[in-house]
């Protein structure tokens, strides 16, 4: 029934920002001579190296596996012993100079900035601005510690949605928030996956840890594919199992 399983990285592959344990890589390798494979996260391309592509096997399949990373505003494929990139959406100079200045005036104003940071709080991915509280490389315990139930986030959101009208802002899981251009969501994903790959729509299985109104992960669900929430990598590895069985 299905060509391609979707993943979201972060508590659904991988804790946030850390590598897949040796299980997981085991088993996207297995999926991979079964199945085409798409990740998609808010995270650039380096580190999902670190988090999954570094760790797979010299002989694994990886024409079948699909990288979308900075929420899906990118797409890389495997072709000819390299990874490649297919599209980037990504921001003018000046719409990144606008979306900084807004966030780092959010941070004083709100007065959120921590007192431990491990690098720079808003960082440029090209096609989109991050805002990581603590940046990527914090330890992921005070990473989990920082915002639990999102409220930092949702009323930094608050403070920034009229000045930032003409984007969209993404609340992830651990410390980020993720500003891209208007139109781009996983719905854009999916049309994109349908254009590139050649994959119907019924054909897609997404599995994420955030399908709910308002999530970065929302508009899969809006799009009528087939969807499964997880809430760790445990989860997932139980679905990855049933798929290759």
């Amino acid at each position: 029934m299905y060509k391609i399983i979707a993943f979201d990285m972060d508590d659904t592959l991988a804790p946030a920002k850390s590598p897949a344990d040796s299980e997981m890589i085991k088993l996207l390798e297995n999926l991979l001579l079964k199945y085409k494979v798409a990740i998609i996260t808010g995270g650039k391309f380096d580190t999902i190296n670190m988090q999954i592509i570094s760790q797979l096997s010299a002989k694994t399949n990886l024409k079948n596996l699909f990288i979308f990373p900075t929420i899906w505003t990118r797409m890389y494929y495997f072709e000819n012993n390299m990874w490649n990139l297919k599209y980037s959406q990504d921001l003018e100079k000046k719409e990144v100079e606008i979306i900084e200045n807004i966030l780092n005036k959010a941070i004083v104003d709100l007065e959120l900035k921590p007192e431990t940071i491990w690098w720079e709080i808003v960082e440029n991915r090209w096609s989109q601005v991050t805002y990581s509280a603590l940046w990527q490389k914090a330890p992921l315990d005070a990473k989990r510690l920082w915002d639990p139930n999102k409220t930092i986030r949702q009323k930094i959101r608050e403070y920034i949605k009229d000045d930032l009208s003409e984007y969209s802002i993404w609340i992830w899981w651990t410390t980020s928030i993720d500003i891209t251009k208007k139109w781009l969501d996983k719905s854009y994903w999916i049309q994109k996956i349908i254009e590139n790959i050649g994959i119907k729509k019924e054909e897609i299985f997404f599995i994420w840890d955030a399908i709910f109104p308002g999530w970065n992960d929302y508009p899969v669900k809006q799009y009528w594919v087939d969807t499964k929430q997880v809430e760790n990598p445990e989860d997932t590895k139980i679905i990855i199992k049933e798929l290759i069985a």
